[in-house]
């Protein structure tokens, strides 16, 4: 035949059977791709926690510098209220007159004491505002945060057992799961380094077809065969209905002696995957002694909470009593006494606002340990990823206007 045309379609097929076979393997960075999606998430979690908790540190704290403040003028009140029952006193010639300067010294310090209160004040508003926002905002920087929140002490803490608490912390901790995808992503990559601890074995399958056609030519008096006469479509036709078909199957099979390239580089990951096995086990125990601590932490404080609160009451008797006898007359109460009694009761009052505080920040480490500060506080996780808080703020005791 001439001219002539030859076609041919060739099939292959290559499949592992040994070393790089199986859809675990060779998916196995798509699936860790996939888990680090999550995990970037918990991380995320992880930090608007703490950011959380910082906040709500802060605000407290405030809460707790104005309840400071307040027990400062009160004490101031009750000094000059004092004072000016000396200078009747002193008027009446009930007392010497050598006793005001000291009732004015003793107003002088309430006052200065005020004073360090406010300034306390205005720098935990500043902090708060820097936690808050991150921009200049003259209006901001000039606005004073009023706190409407009190803190309040139940009277007792019913909390879970310890247990409980811990697979609450185990449950709900962001770290928790991040280390949990950790172990779940290393566990993938050993199959990428054992792998190629096995021998080479490929199957190799070839199927292909030929075809021909021409113009065919009489030679020793024979016609040509008319299967064969035509042109390129009459060969691709036969190509495709596979009139000539071919095939083959070959399987080979290959081993490095010693390998140990591909030995150290198992038992390398082995060792670390180990490693990382402890540490999370290390992890695990000391959020049994962190979730431990915290609730003792927290029943601490409210012993002390409940200790300073009887202590102040006594005091408010003790002093009220005696400036009842410093204004009879009593000899046995002097104005020494009644000094006494009034720094005595500041004392007090600041012990509590101090135990108050202390227990506000008991309460919010053992949220955190456990990982529930954001459903405590009614925060969603898909606000902080937005970025933008869908539910409106609400002052408490305010009405809400937009339902009206």
């Amino acid at each position: 035949m001439n001219p002539v045309a030859a076609t041919h379609m060739d099939i292959s097929l290559r499949q592992p059977l040994l070393q790089g076979f199986g859809m675990a393997l060779n998916n196995r960075t798509i699936r860790i791709s996939q888990i680090n999606v999550t995990a970037a998430r918990e991380q995320f979690r992880s930090q608007l926690l703490d950011l959380v908790a910082s906040v709500l540190n802060l605000y407290w704290d405030l809460v707790a510098a104005n309840t400071e403040l307040k027990a400062r003028r009160q004490a101031l009140e009750i000094t000059q209220k004092f004072f000016d029952d000396t200078k009747k006193e002193i008027a009446a010639e009930a007392i010497p007159p050598i006793q005001l300067p000291r009732a004015e010294a003793e107003v002088a310090t309430r006052r200065q004491e005020v004073l360090i209160a406010q300034a306390n004040v205005r720098q935990q508003e500043i902090l708060l505002k820097e936690a808050l926002s991150h921009t200049e905002d003259p209006i901001l920087e000039a606005a004073s945060i009023v706190t409407v929140d009190r803190i309040e002490v139940p009277d007792a803490d019913d909390l879970p057992p310890l247990r409980q608490l811990v697979a609450t912390a185990l449950a709900k901790r962001p770290d928790v799961a991040v280390t949990k995808y950790r172990e779940q992503t290393d566990e993938m990559n050993l199959a990428g380094t054992a792998n190629p601890l096995l021998p080479n074995a490929v199957l190799n399958l070839l199927s292909y077809d030929r075809g021909t056609a021409g113009e065919g030519h009489t030679v020793s008096g024979e016609a040509p065969n008319p299967y064969f006469v035509g042109g390129l479509g009459s060969a691709e036709a036969q190509v495709l209905r596979r009139n000539f078909p071919n095939n083959q199957a070959v399987i080979g099979l290959s081993a490095s002696l010693g390998n140990r390239s591909a030995q150290a580089d198992y038992a390398i990951d082995q060792l670390q995957y180990r490693q990382s096995q402890v540490t999370d086990q290390k992890a695990t125990n000391s959020i049994v002694v962190d979730v431990a601590a915290r609730m003792s932490a927290l029943r601490q404080a409210h012993t002390r909470y409940d200790a300073a609160k009887a202590t102040l009451a006594l005091q408010r008797q003790l002093l009220e009593a005696d400036e009842q006898r410093f204004v009879s007359g009593a000899r046995t109460t002097t104005f020494d006494t009644i000094m006494s009694d009034q720094r005595a009761l500041v004392t007090a009052q600041l012990s509590e606002a101090n135990a108050l505080a202390s227990y506000t920040r008991a309460r919010i480490s053992l949220d955190q340990v456990l990982g529930e500060t954001l459903e405590t506080n009614h925060i969603s996780l898909e606000e902080g990823l937005n970025g933008h808080v869908e539910r409106q703020s609400q002052i408490p005791g305010v009405p809400d206007l937009g339902k009206q």
